[in-house]
Protein backbone atom coordinates (compact mmCIF):
# COMPACT_ATOMS: atom_id res chain seq x y z
CA UNK A 1 0.00 0.00 0.00
CA UNK A 2 1.59 3.71 -0.82
CA UNK A 3 1.80 5.84 1.94
CA UNK A 4 1.44 9.83 2.18
CA UNK A 5 5.07 11.13 3.08
CA UNK A 6 5.35 14.64 5.21
CA UNK A 7 6.24 17.25 2.66
CA UNK A 8 2.92 15.68 0.92
CA UNK A 9 0.98 16.27 3.24
CA UNK A 10 2.15 19.78 4.18
CA UNK A 11 1.83 20.64 0.62
CA UNK A 12 -1.43 19.17 0.28
CA UNK A 13 -2.62 21.21 3.27
CA UNK A 14 -1.51 24.75 2.19
CA UNK A 15 -3.03 24.05 -1.57
CA UNK A 16 -5.88 22.74 -0.10
CA UNK A 17 -6.25 26.06 2.30
CA UNK A 18 -5.47 28.40 -1.17
CA UNK A 19 -8.03 26.04 -2.77
CA UNK A 20 -11.06 26.53 -0.23
CA UNK A 21 -10.20 30.07 0.12
CA UNK A 22 -10.81 30.86 -3.46
CA UNK A 23 -13.95 28.47 -3.50
CA UNK A 24 -15.69 30.78 -0.26
CA UNK A 25 -14.77 33.97 -3.00
CA UNK A 26 -16.51 32.66 -5.79
CA UNK A 27 -19.17 30.95 -3.94
CA UNK A 28 -20.05 34.08 -2.49
CA UNK A 29 -20.84 35.64 -5.71
CA UNK A 30 -22.56 32.61 -6.58
CA UNK A 31 -25.22 33.39 -3.84
CA UNK A 32 -25.18 36.42 -4.61
CA UNK A 33 -27.30 35.22 -7.46
CA UNK A 34 -28.76 31.91 -6.31
CA UNK A 35 -32.05 33.25 -7.65
CA UNK A 36 -30.68 31.53 -11.33
CA UNK A 37 -27.94 29.46 -10.09
CA UNK A 38 -27.72 26.94 -6.91
CA UNK A 39 -25.21 27.51 -4.65
CA UNK A 40 -25.03 24.03 -3.21
CA UNK A 41 -24.48 22.38 -6.34
CA UNK A 42 -21.52 24.64 -7.12
CA UNK A 43 -20.03 23.59 -3.50
CA UNK A 44 -20.42 19.98 -4.57
CA UNK A 45 -18.56 20.10 -7.53
CA UNK A 46 -15.79 22.38 -6.55
CA UNK A 47 -15.43 19.93 -3.45
CA UNK A 48 -15.49 17.00 -5.80
CA UNK A 49 -12.77 18.29 -8.29
CA UNK A 50 -10.59 19.30 -5.42
CA UNK A 51 -10.92 15.51 -3.52
CA UNK A 52 -10.25 13.99 -7.69
CA UNK A 53 -6.74 15.84 -7.76
CA UNK A 54 -5.83 14.98 -4.52
CA UNK A 55 -6.64 10.94 -5.35
CA UNK A 56 -5.14 10.93 -8.76
CA UNK A 57 -1.83 12.06 -7.40
CA UNK A 58 -1.82 9.94 -4.52
CA UNK A 59 -3.15 6.76 -6.66
CA UNK A 60 -0.34 7.20 -9.19
CA UNK A 61 2.10 8.28 -6.61
CA UNK A 62 2.95 11.40 -8.28
CA UNK A 63 5.32 13.84 -6.61
CA UNK A 64 2.75 16.77 -5.71
CA UNK A 65 3.82 19.82 -7.43
CA UNK A 66 2.85 23.05 -5.44
CA UNK A 67 2.25 25.26 -9.08
CA UNK A 68 0.53 22.55 -10.68
CA UNK A 69 -2.24 22.48 -7.56
CA UNK A 70 -2.73 25.94 -8.01
CA UNK A 71 -2.82 25.95 -11.33
CA UNK A 72 -5.68 23.12 -11.41
CA UNK A 73 -7.18 24.79 -8.29
CA UNK A 74 -7.76 28.30 -10.62
CA UNK A 75 -8.95 26.23 -13.48
CA UNK A 76 -11.58 24.53 -11.83
CA UNK A 77 -12.67 27.81 -10.30
CA UNK A 78 -12.15 29.71 -13.48
CA UNK A 79 -14.48 27.35 -15.39
CA UNK A 80 -17.02 26.98 -12.65
CA UNK A 81 -17.53 30.58 -12.73
CA UNK A 82 -18.04 30.84 -16.36
CA UNK A 83 -20.24 28.14 -16.36
CA UNK A 84 -22.73 30.14 -13.68
CA UNK A 85 -22.32 33.19 -15.47
CA UNK A 86 -23.25 31.53 -18.77
CA UNK A 87 -25.99 29.71 -16.63
CA UNK A 88 -27.31 33.29 -15.42
CA UNK A 89 -27.22 34.58 -18.92
CA UNK A 90 -29.09 32.20 -20.35
CA UNK A 91 -31.31 32.47 -17.74
CA UNK A 92 -32.03 36.04 -18.32
CA UNK A 93 -32.27 35.91 -21.75
CA UNK A 94 -34.96 33.46 -21.55
CA UNK A 95 -36.66 35.56 -18.91
CA UNK A 96 -36.85 38.38 -21.32
CA UNK A 97 -37.97 36.40 -24.09
CA UNK A 98 -40.70 35.04 -22.00
CA UNK A 99 -41.64 39.08 -20.96
CA UNK A 100 -41.85 40.33 -24.57
CA UNK A 101 -44.08 37.36 -25.72
CA UNK A 102 -46.22 38.61 -22.43
CA UNK A 103 -49.03 40.64 -23.77
CA UNK A 104 -48.64 44.22 -22.07
CA UNK A 105 -51.55 45.52 -19.65
CA UNK A 106 -53.18 48.80 -21.25
CA UNK A 107 -54.08 51.39 -18.01
CA UNK A 108 -55.64 54.23 -20.11
CA UNK A 109 -56.90 57.46 -18.19
CA UNK A 110 -58.44 60.92 -19.41
CA UNK A 111 -58.05 63.49 -17.12
CA UNK A 112 -58.89 67.08 -16.78
CA UNK A 113 -57.56 67.76 -12.90
CA UNK A 114 -55.62 65.24 -12.56
CA UNK A 115 -57.71 62.79 -10.22
CA UNK A 116 -58.34 60.16 -12.91
CA UNK A 117 -54.97 59.85 -14.06
CA UNK A 118 -53.97 59.26 -10.11
CA UNK A 119 -56.09 56.31 -9.93
CA UNK A 120 -54.71 54.93 -13.14
CA UNK A 121 -51.03 55.25 -11.86
CA UNK A 122 -52.17 53.77 -8.40
CA UNK A 123 -53.89 50.36 -10.79
CA UNK A 124 -50.12 50.61 -12.82
CA UNK A 125 -48.51 50.25 -9.67
CA UNK A 126 -50.78 47.83 -8.11
CA UNK A 127 -50.54 45.48 -11.41
CA UNK A 128 -46.62 46.00 -12.04
CA UNK A 129 -46.04 44.61 -8.11
CA UNK A 130 -47.82 41.53 -9.40
CA UNK A 131 -45.35 41.62 -11.96
CA UNK A 132 -47.37 42.16 -14.99
CA UNK A 133 -45.86 44.29 -17.79
CA UNK A 134 -48.35 47.32 -17.77
CA UNK A 135 -48.33 50.41 -20.25
CA UNK A 136 -49.82 54.01 -18.49
CA UNK A 137 -50.89 55.62 -21.10
CA UNK A 138 -53.61 59.26 -22.04
CA UNK A 139 -55.85 57.92 -24.36
CA UNK A 140 -54.75 60.77 -27.08
CA UNK A 141 -51.12 58.23 -27.00
CA UNK A 142 -53.62 55.29 -28.54
CA UNK A 143 -53.52 57.55 -31.72
CA UNK A 144 -49.70 56.07 -32.00
CA UNK A 145 -50.18 53.04 -30.39
CA UNK A 146 -53.48 51.50 -31.57
CA UNK A 147 -55.93 49.09 -28.99
CA UNK A 148 -54.95 46.59 -31.55
CA UNK A 149 -51.68 45.82 -29.94
CA UNK A 150 -53.33 44.94 -26.36
CA UNK A 151 -55.34 42.49 -25.28
CA UNK A 152 -56.39 43.67 -21.98
CA UNK A 153 -57.02 46.99 -21.03
CA UNK A 154 -58.37 49.15 -17.77
CA UNK A 155 -59.55 52.59 -18.49
CA UNK A 156 -59.85 55.58 -15.77
CA UNK A 157 -61.60 58.58 -17.61
CA UNK A 158 -63.97 61.70 -16.19
CA UNK A 159 -65.71 63.48 -18.43
CA UNK A 160 -65.44 67.32 -19.41
CA UNK A 161 -67.94 70.03 -20.55
CA UNK A 162 -71.20 68.85 -21.72
CA UNK A 163 -70.31 64.86 -21.83
CA UNK A 164 -67.11 65.09 -23.98
CA UNK A 165 -63.57 63.64 -23.23
CA UNK A 166 -61.22 65.91 -21.09
CA UNK A 167 -58.35 67.74 -23.14
CA UNK A 168 -55.65 64.53 -23.20
CA UNK A 169 -58.70 62.44 -24.44
CA UNK A 170 -59.98 64.65 -27.15
CA UNK A 171 -58.08 63.53 -29.83
CA UNK A 172 -58.70 59.49 -29.18
CA UNK A 173 -62.55 61.01 -28.80
CA UNK A 174 -62.44 62.75 -32.48
CA UNK A 175 -60.17 59.70 -34.12
CA UNK A 176 -62.75 57.30 -32.21
CA UNK A 177 -65.36 58.93 -33.52
CA UNK A 178 -64.91 58.51 -37.37
CA UNK A 179 -63.50 54.32 -36.97
CA UNK A 180 -64.97 50.89 -36.36
CA UNK A 181 -61.77 48.86 -35.71
CA UNK A 182 -62.26 45.23 -34.76
CA UNK A 183 -61.22 44.77 -31.22
CA UNK A 184 -62.65 41.29 -30.15
CA UNK A 185 -59.16 40.52 -28.96
CA UNK A 186 -59.80 42.81 -26.36
CA UNK A 187 -60.72 42.96 -22.62
CA UNK A 188 -61.81 45.65 -20.85
CA UNK A 189 -63.11 47.62 -17.90
CA UNK A 190 -63.87 50.72 -17.03
CA UNK A 191 -64.38 53.42 -14.49
CA UNK A 192 -65.99 56.75 -14.68
CA UNK A 193 -65.51 59.55 -12.58
CA UNK A 194 -68.02 62.41 -12.15
CA UNK A 195 -70.07 64.50 -10.26
CA UNK A 196 -73.95 64.09 -10.02
CA UNK A 197 -75.56 67.41 -9.63
CA UNK A 198 -74.27 67.81 -13.48
CA UNK A 199 -76.41 66.61 -16.39
CA UNK A 200 -73.99 64.70 -17.88
CA UNK A 201 -72.88 62.68 -15.32
CA UNK A 202 -69.44 59.64 -16.25
CA UNK A 203 -71.11 60.42 -19.74
CA UNK A 204 -67.70 60.35 -21.35
CA UNK A 205 -67.38 56.88 -19.57
CA UNK A 206 -70.16 55.82 -20.96
CA UNK A 207 -69.49 56.72 -24.46
CA UNK A 208 -66.49 54.83 -23.98
CA UNK A 209 -67.75 51.79 -22.73
CA UNK A 210 -70.64 51.47 -25.41
CA UNK A 211 -67.79 52.57 -28.61
CA UNK A 212 -65.87 49.26 -26.89
CA UNK A 213 -68.32 47.29 -26.66
CA UNK A 214 -69.76 48.26 -30.43
CA UNK A 215 -66.16 47.18 -31.70
CA UNK A 216 -66.41 43.84 -30.33
CA UNK A 217 -64.22 44.14 -27.28
CA UNK A 218 -65.30 42.17 -24.44
CA UNK A 219 -66.02 43.58 -21.11
CA UNK A 220 -64.92 42.08 -17.77
CA UNK A 221 -67.33 43.83 -15.40
CA UNK A 222 -70.72 46.48 -16.13
CA UNK A 223 -69.62 50.17 -15.87
CA UNK A 224 -68.57 51.53 -12.80
CA UNK A 225 -69.39 55.05 -11.56
CA UNK A 226 -67.66 57.11 -9.00
CA UNK A 227 -69.41 60.61 -7.86
CA UNK A 228 -66.21 62.63 -6.97
CA UNK A 229 -68.33 64.54 -5.20
CA UNK A 230 -69.09 62.44 -2.28
CA UNK A 231 -66.83 61.00 0.12
CA UNK A 232 -67.61 57.31 -0.62
CA UNK A 233 -65.07 55.32 -1.56
CA UNK A 234 -67.08 51.94 -2.40
CA UNK A 235 -67.05 52.42 -6.21
CA UNK A 236 -63.01 52.21 -5.61
CA UNK A 237 -63.62 49.40 -3.50
CA UNK A 238 -65.20 47.78 -6.66
CA UNK A 239 -62.21 48.27 -8.45
CA UNK A 240 -59.98 46.81 -6.28
CA UNK A 241 -62.13 43.44 -6.23
CA UNK A 242 -61.57 43.36 -9.71
CA UNK A 243 -57.87 44.54 -9.40
CA UNK A 244 -57.38 41.93 -7.05
CA UNK A 245 -58.91 39.30 -9.20
CA UNK A 246 -56.75 40.04 -12.28
CA UNK A 247 -54.08 38.88 -9.59
CA UNK A 248 -52.93 42.41 -8.82
CA UNK A 249 -50.98 43.88 -6.09
CA UNK A 250 -52.10 45.08 -2.11
CA UNK A 251 -54.00 48.92 -2.85
CA UNK A 252 -51.93 52.15 -2.18
CA UNK A 253 -53.87 55.11 -0.64
CA UNK A 254 -56.26 57.07 -3.53
CA UNK A 255 -55.29 59.90 -1.90
CA UNK A 256 -52.02 61.42 -0.46
CA UNK A 257 -54.10 64.71 0.69
CA UNK A 258 -55.63 65.00 4.14
CA UNK A 259 -59.02 66.69 5.47
CA UNK A 260 -57.73 69.80 7.04
CA UNK A 261 -59.83 72.05 9.26
CA UNK A 262 -58.82 76.16 9.71
CA UNK A 263 -60.98 78.76 11.11
CA UNK A 264 -62.73 81.38 8.59
CA UNK A 265 -60.13 84.11 8.25
CA UNK A 266 -62.24 86.84 6.91
CA UNK A 267 -64.32 87.41 4.37
CA UNK A 268 -65.84 90.22 1.97
CA UNK A 269 -67.93 91.17 -0.92
CA UNK A 270 -66.16 92.38 -3.92
CA UNK A 271 -68.80 93.45 -6.22
CA UNK A 272 -71.18 95.24 -4.16
CA UNK A 273 -73.60 97.16 -5.98
CA UNK A 274 -73.07 94.85 -9.07
CA UNK A 275 -75.63 93.77 -11.92
CA UNK A 276 -74.33 90.39 -11.27
CA UNK A 277 -74.79 87.82 -8.08
CA UNK A 278 -72.36 88.97 -5.50
CA UNK A 279 -68.71 88.06 -4.73
CA UNK A 280 -66.93 87.34 -1.65
CA UNK A 281 -62.95 86.93 -1.24
CA UNK A 282 -62.97 84.31 1.39
CA UNK A 283 -59.61 84.10 3.50
CA UNK A 284 -58.05 80.96 5.14
CA UNK A 285 -55.13 81.15 7.09
CA UNK A 286 -52.03 78.27 5.95
CA UNK A 287 -50.97 76.13 8.53
CA UNK A 288 -47.14 74.83 8.90
CA UNK A 289 -47.10 72.20 6.29
CA UNK A 290 -49.87 72.83 3.94
CA UNK A 291 -48.67 73.06 0.39
CA UNK A 292 -50.00 73.48 -3.14
CA UNK A 293 -49.07 74.29 -6.56
CA UNK A 294 -50.57 77.97 -8.96
CA UNK A 295 -53.51 76.05 -10.69
CA UNK A 296 -54.88 73.64 -7.60
CA UNK A 297 -58.09 73.76 -5.94
CA UNK A 298 -59.31 73.92 -2.72
CA UNK A 299 -62.00 71.00 -2.10
CA UNK A 300 -64.78 72.55 0.68
CA UNK A 301 -66.30 70.34 2.40
CA UNK A 302 -70.10 72.33 2.90
CA UNK A 303 -72.39 72.35 5.70
CA UNK A 304 -76.19 73.45 6.07
CA UNK A 305 -77.20 76.74 7.61
CA UNK A 306 -78.02 76.18 11.33
CA UNK A 307 -81.66 77.59 10.61
CA UNK A 308 -81.82 74.41 7.94
CA UNK A 309 -81.11 72.14 10.68
CA UNK A 310 -83.08 73.88 13.03
CA UNK A 311 -86.16 73.54 11.03
CA UNK A 312 -85.17 70.03 10.51
CA UNK A 313 -85.22 69.22 13.83
CA UNK A 314 -88.41 70.83 14.83
CA UNK A 315 -90.15 68.90 12.17
CA UNK A 316 -89.03 65.65 13.20
CA UNK A 317 -88.94 66.42 16.76
CA UNK A 318 -85.81 65.00 17.28
CA UNK A 319 -83.36 66.76 20.35
CA UNK A 320 -80.08 68.54 18.40
CA UNK A 321 -78.11 68.84 21.39
CA UNK A 322 -77.91 64.96 22.77
CA UNK A 323 -74.18 64.12 21.84
CA UNK A 324 -73.22 61.72 19.13
CA UNK A 325 -70.28 59.48 17.99
CA UNK A 326 -69.98 60.58 14.17
CA UNK A 327 -67.13 59.72 11.90
CA UNK A 328 -64.79 58.88 15.26
CA UNK A 329 -65.93 62.02 16.77
CA UNK A 330 -68.50 63.12 19.77
CA UNK A 331 -70.18 66.25 18.95
CA UNK A 332 -73.84 67.13 19.22
CA UNK A 333 -76.29 65.69 16.65
CA UNK A 334 -76.96 69.06 15.13
CA UNK A 335 -73.58 69.39 13.99
CA UNK A 336 -73.78 65.97 12.79
CA UNK A 337 -76.89 67.20 10.99
CA UNK A 338 -75.25 70.02 9.58
CA UNK A 339 -72.85 67.55 7.43
CA UNK A 340 -75.17 65.12 6.03
CA UNK A 341 -78.15 65.18 3.29
CA UNK A 342 -80.89 65.52 5.57
CA UNK A 343 -83.71 63.40 4.67
CA UNK A 344 -87.06 63.70 4.46
CA UNK A 345 -87.82 60.64 6.81
CA UNK A 346 -86.32 60.66 10.53
CA UNK A 347 -85.27 57.91 12.31
CA UNK A 348 -87.77 56.15 14.50
CA UNK A 349 -88.11 56.03 17.98
CA UNK A 350 -86.58 52.77 18.34
CA UNK A 351 -83.87 53.39 15.68
CA UNK A 352 -80.48 53.54 16.87
CA UNK A 353 -79.09 57.42 16.52
CA UNK A 354 -76.08 56.66 15.55
CA UNK A 355 -76.50 53.81 13.37
CA UNK A 356 -78.91 55.90 11.52
CA UNK A 357 -76.42 59.02 11.36
CA UNK A 358 -73.79 56.78 9.48
CA UNK A 359 -76.44 55.75 6.56
CA UNK A 360 -76.75 59.00 5.63
CA UNK A 361 -74.76 60.01 2.71
CA UNK A 362 -72.56 63.50 3.48
CA UNK A 363 -73.14 66.35 1.36
CA UNK A 364 -71.30 66.68 -1.47
CA UNK A 365 -68.05 68.48 -2.04
CA UNK A 366 -67.50 71.62 -4.10
CA UNK A 367 -64.39 73.25 -5.65
CA UNK A 368 -62.74 76.24 -5.64
CA UNK A 369 -59.13 77.69 -7.37
CA UNK A 370 -57.03 78.89 -5.37
CA UNK A 371 -56.21 82.48 -5.69
CA UNK A 372 -53.00 82.77 -3.87
CA UNK A 373 -49.78 81.01 -3.75
CA UNK A 374 -48.12 79.63 -0.32
CA UNK A 375 -46.32 82.53 -0.52
CA UNK A 376 -48.81 84.44 0.70
CA UNK A 377 -48.89 82.81 3.55
CA UNK A 378 -52.91 82.25 3.16
CA UNK A 379 -55.63 80.33 1.07
CA UNK A 380 -57.34 83.19 -0.68
CA UNK A 381 -60.46 82.52 -2.65
CA UNK A 382 -63.38 83.90 -5.04
CA UNK A 383 -66.84 82.73 -4.66
CA UNK A 384 -70.23 84.03 -6.56
CA UNK A 385 -73.02 82.81 -4.97
CA UNK A 386 -75.22 80.83 -6.44
CA UNK A 387 -78.91 81.19 -5.96
CA UNK A 388 -81.80 78.31 -6.38
CA UNK A 389 -85.57 78.35 -5.46
CA UNK A 390 -84.60 76.59 -2.45
CA UNK A 391 -81.85 79.35 -1.31
CA UNK A 392 -78.10 79.52 -1.79
CA UNK A 393 -76.00 77.22 -3.43
CA UNK A 394 -74.60 74.25 -0.73
CA UNK A 395 -70.72 75.82 -1.68
CA UNK A 396 -71.08 79.13 -1.79
CA UNK A 397 -74.03 79.66 0.96
CA UNK A 398 -71.75 77.83 3.49
CA UNK A 399 -68.65 80.18 2.36
CA UNK A 400 -70.41 83.27 1.68
CA UNK A 401 -72.93 83.24 4.68
CA UNK A 402 -73.58 80.25 6.65
CA UNK A 403 -69.93 80.17 8.16
CA UNK A 404 -69.14 82.68 10.68
CA UNK A 405 -65.60 84.28 11.06
CA UNK A 406 -63.34 81.95 12.85
CA UNK A 407 -65.72 78.64 12.84
CA UNK A 408 -63.74 75.51 11.39
CA UNK A 409 -63.79 75.19 7.46
CA UNK A 410 -62.92 71.83 6.83
CA UNK A 411 -61.12 71.47 3.05
CA UNK A 412 -58.21 69.21 1.28
CA UNK A 413 -55.91 70.58 -1.46
CA UNK A 414 -56.58 69.28 -4.83
CA UNK A 415 -54.03 68.83 -6.99
CA UNK A 416 -54.42 70.20 -10.57
CA UNK A 417 -51.55 69.12 -12.60
CA UNK A 418 -53.10 69.75 -16.21
CA UNK A 419 -53.72 73.73 -14.54
CA UNK A 420 -50.24 74.10 -13.74
CA UNK A 421 -47.22 76.26 -15.20
CA UNK A 422 -44.50 75.28 -17.25
CA UNK A 423 -41.17 75.30 -15.84
CA UNK A 424 -39.56 77.76 -18.34
CA UNK A 425 -40.18 81.24 -18.89
CA UNK A 426 -42.35 81.32 -22.04
CA UNK A 427 -44.82 83.71 -23.07
CA UNK A 428 -48.21 82.88 -21.40
CA UNK A 429 -51.43 84.41 -22.37
CA UNK A 430 -54.29 84.08 -19.96
CA UNK A 431 -58.19 84.32 -20.71
CA UNK A 432 -60.56 84.50 -18.51
CA UNK A 433 -64.20 85.92 -17.30
CA UNK A 434 -65.81 86.36 -13.73
CA UNK A 435 -64.38 84.47 -11.09
CA UNK A 436 -62.30 82.58 -13.48
CA UNK A 437 -59.94 85.15 -12.22
CA UNK A 438 -59.03 83.36 -9.06
CA UNK A 439 -57.17 80.68 -10.64
CA UNK A 440 -55.29 82.81 -13.14
CA UNK A 441 -54.65 85.59 -10.19
CA UNK A 442 -52.73 82.39 -8.55
CA UNK A 443 -50.55 81.84 -11.67
CA UNK A 444 -50.07 85.14 -12.29
CA UNK A 445 -48.53 85.23 -8.43
CA UNK A 446 -46.44 82.77 -9.07
CA UNK A 447 -45.33 83.94 -12.48
CA UNK A 448 -44.32 87.35 -10.95
CA UNK A 449 -42.39 85.33 -7.78
CA UNK A 450 -40.67 83.48 -10.85
CA UNK A 451 -39.52 86.95 -12.53
CA UNK A 452 -41.65 85.56 -15.49
CA UNK A 453 -42.49 89.01 -17.33
CA UNK A 454 -44.41 88.04 -20.84
CA UNK A 455 -47.45 87.74 -19.67
CA UNK A 456 -50.42 88.89 -21.16
CA UNK A 457 -54.05 88.72 -19.44
CA UNK A 458 -57.71 89.13 -20.95
CA UNK A 459 -60.44 89.82 -18.87
CA UNK A 460 -64.11 90.19 -19.17
CA UNK A 461 -66.76 91.31 -16.44
CA UNK A 462 -69.66 93.80 -15.95
CA UNK A 463 -68.93 96.95 -14.62
CA UNK A 464 -65.66 98.46 -14.12
CA UNK A 465 -66.37 99.88 -11.34
CA UNK A 466 -67.74 97.06 -9.40
CA UNK A 467 -66.88 93.96 -10.87
CA UNK A 468 -63.01 95.01 -11.25
CA UNK A 469 -61.60 91.88 -8.96
CA UNK A 470 -58.24 91.88 -7.68
CA UNK A 471 -57.70 95.29 -9.62
CA UNK A 472 -54.71 96.83 -7.24
CA UNK A 473 -52.53 93.38 -8.07
CA UNK A 474 -53.09 93.57 -11.61
CA UNK A 475 -52.46 97.37 -11.63
CA UNK A 476 -49.19 96.58 -9.32
CA UNK A 477 -48.13 94.22 -11.77
CA UNK A 478 -48.74 96.06 -14.66
CA UNK A 479 -46.50 98.82 -13.13
CA UNK A 480 -43.66 96.54 -12.33
CA UNK A 481 -43.58 95.20 -15.63
CA UNK A 482 -44.72 91.77 -15.62
CA UNK A 483 -48.30 92.30 -17.19
CA UNK A 484 -46.93 94.43 -20.54
CA UNK A 485 -50.32 93.48 -22.15
CA UNK A 486 -53.56 93.61 -20.12
CA UNK A 487 -56.91 94.08 -21.74
CA UNK A 488 -60.33 93.97 -19.46
CA UNK A 489 -63.69 94.07 -21.08
CA UNK A 490 -66.76 95.42 -19.21
CA UNK A 491 -70.17 94.19 -20.94
CA UNK A 492 -72.34 96.82 -19.45
CA UNK A 493 -70.24 99.82 -19.39
CA UNK A 494 -70.84 100.81 -23.18
CA UNK A 495 -74.26 101.14 -25.56
CA UNK A 496 -72.29 97.92 -27.18
CA UNK A 497 -72.30 94.66 -25.37
CA UNK A 498 -69.17 93.33 -25.85
CA UNK A 499 -67.33 90.04 -24.25
CA UNK A 500 -63.72 89.26 -23.57
CA UNK A 501 -64.37 87.07 -26.91
CA UNK A 502 -64.61 89.89 -28.88
CA UNK A 503 -61.58 91.55 -27.77
CA UNK A 504 -59.64 88.96 -28.80
CA UNK A 505 -60.58 88.83 -32.05
CA UNK A 506 -59.93 92.17 -32.36
CA UNK A 507 -55.99 91.32 -31.13
CA UNK A 508 -55.96 87.90 -32.91
CA UNK A 509 -52.97 89.08 -34.83
CA UNK A 510 -50.93 89.84 -31.74
CA UNK A 511 -52.09 86.24 -30.63
CA UNK A 512 -50.67 84.90 -33.41
CA UNK A 513 -47.28 86.56 -32.67
CA UNK A 514 -47.02 85.74 -29.55
CA UNK A 515 -48.05 81.87 -30.43
CA UNK A 516 -45.16 82.05 -32.73
CA UNK A 517 -42.98 82.88 -30.17
CA UNK A 518 -43.61 79.84 -28.00
CA UNK A 519 -46.64 80.99 -25.95
CA UNK A 520 -49.16 78.94 -24.12
CA UNK A 521 -52.77 79.83 -23.56
CA UNK A 522 -54.65 79.30 -20.60
CA UNK A 523 -58.41 79.60 -20.67
CA UNK A 524 -60.20 79.83 -17.54
CA UNK A 525 -63.87 80.88 -16.34
CA UNK A 526 -67.65 79.63 -17.40
CA UNK A 527 -67.68 77.14 -20.16
CA UNK A 528 -71.50 78.56 -21.64
CA UNK A 529 -70.83 81.61 -23.40
CA UNK A 530 -66.88 82.64 -23.20
CA UNK A 531 -65.38 79.28 -22.85
CA UNK A 532 -67.56 77.88 -25.75
CA UNK A 533 -67.23 81.05 -27.72
CA UNK A 534 -63.47 81.48 -27.29
CA UNK A 535 -62.88 77.58 -28.74
CA UNK A 536 -65.06 78.10 -31.48
CA UNK A 537 -62.79 81.68 -32.56
CA UNK A 538 -59.17 79.85 -32.00
CA UNK A 539 -60.61 77.00 -34.38
CA UNK A 540 -61.80 79.65 -37.00
CA UNK A 541 -58.46 81.62 -36.55
CA UNK A 542 -56.00 79.01 -35.99
CA UNK A 543 -57.56 75.96 -37.61
CA UNK A 544 -59.14 72.92 -35.99
CA UNK A 545 -55.25 70.96 -36.31
CA UNK A 546 -53.14 73.74 -34.77
CA UNK A 547 -55.36 74.30 -32.12
CA UNK A 548 -54.81 70.21 -31.27
CA UNK A 549 -51.67 70.43 -32.07
CA UNK A 550 -51.36 73.53 -29.19
CA UNK A 551 -53.37 71.09 -27.27
CA UNK A 552 -51.31 68.71 -27.27
CA UNK A 553 -48.31 70.01 -26.66
CA UNK A 554 -49.47 71.37 -23.51
CA UNK A 555 -49.87 74.78 -24.67
CA UNK A 556 -53.77 75.07 -24.76
CA UNK A 557 -54.94 74.47 -20.92
CA UNK A 558 -58.37 75.06 -19.72
CA UNK A 559 -60.12 74.83 -16.50
CA UNK A 560 -63.73 75.85 -17.59
CA UNK A 561 -67.20 75.24 -15.36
Amino acid sequence: MLSLSLPFLHEAVFSAAIFFLGWILTGTQVRASGRFFSAAWFEQVSLLAFIALLALLWLTAHPLNLQFVLLWCLLTQLLLLGWHYLTFWYQQRSAGRRDQQQPAWLVGYASQSGTAEQLARHSTQQLQTAGKKVQLLPLNALASMPLHNFEQALFIVSTYGEGEAPDNGQHFWRQALQQQPDLSQLKFAVLALGDRSYQHFCAFGHWLHNWLTQQHASAIQPLVHWDQSQRDSSPWQQWQQLLQKLGAGQAEPTDDQPWLKVPLQSRYCANPGSQGNPCFVIKLPRQDGMHWQAGDLLEIQPEHSRCTVALWLTEHKVFGCQTVRFHQLQIPLCRALAQIVLPQQGPSATENLEHWLQQQPLLPLRSYSIASIAEEDQFTLLVRQVKTAQGLGLGSGWLTSYALEGQPIQFRIRSHPNFHLPDDDRPMVFICNGTGIAGIRGLLAERVRRGHRQNWLLFGERQQNVDSFFAKDLQLWQQQGFLPELDRVFSRDGAEVRYVQHRLAERMPELKAWLEQGAAIYLCGSLHGMGQEVEQLLQTELSTEQLQALQQQGRYRRDLY
